[in-house]
């Protein structure tokens, strides 16, 4: 019995997504080249979401190995199938960071103005297997002009992802 209850089923996970990101690719102050580790949780879509096309909820965390903004996030998402194997994933959210909101206290470091902005991501996929997929994705943080400064991450990479 207790094992039913640990299983990620029971729990409304069904799928676990990891990867690494180039830490970003673009913006205006660019942050030092580095490494980004990436891991991501998706739940069932809970009924009261079907009138907008079903969204997996998703709680994930992009950390940065050189010392540069990371942040978690918590986005609803949908995976649209082109064929049976490949698909498009889109989300879209909130992130918490840990970056510079004003002035940054070295070159190279970015602005965000606010600690909390929106996270944005999409993703290329290939199901290897049922259970197994491929992806190369993009995701960005920013505060969309609410706070000033807005200097904005993005972040572009693979990841690998496992369906229960």
């Amino acid at each position: 019995m207790s094992v039913a209850f640990a299983s990620p089923a029971f729990a409304g996970i069904n799928e676990v997504r990891g990867g690494f990101y180039a830490h970003d690719i673009a913006g205006p102050a660019h942050e030092d080249d580095g490494l980004d580790i990436n891991g991501e949780i998706l739940f069932d879509s809970p009924d009261f979401l079907s009138w907008a096309f079903a969204p997996r909820p998703r709680l994930g965390a992009t950390i940065n190995t050189n010392s540069d903004t990371s942040f978690a996030y918590l986005d609803l998402g949908w995976t649209i199938d082109v064929t049976e194997a490949f698909f498009v994933d889109l989300s879209v959210g909130g992130a918490v960071h840990n970056g510079e909101l004003d002035g940054s206290s070295a070159a190279g470091e970015n602005s965000y103005g606010c600690r909390a902005n929106f996270h944005e991501s999409i993703s290329l996929g290939y199901r290897v297997s049922p259970a197994w997929s491929v992806m190369l994705t993009a995701e960005h943080i920013s505060n969309a002009g609410l706070c000033d400064p807005n200097d904005g991450l993005t972040n572009v990479g693979a990841r690998l992802g496992y369906s229960f």
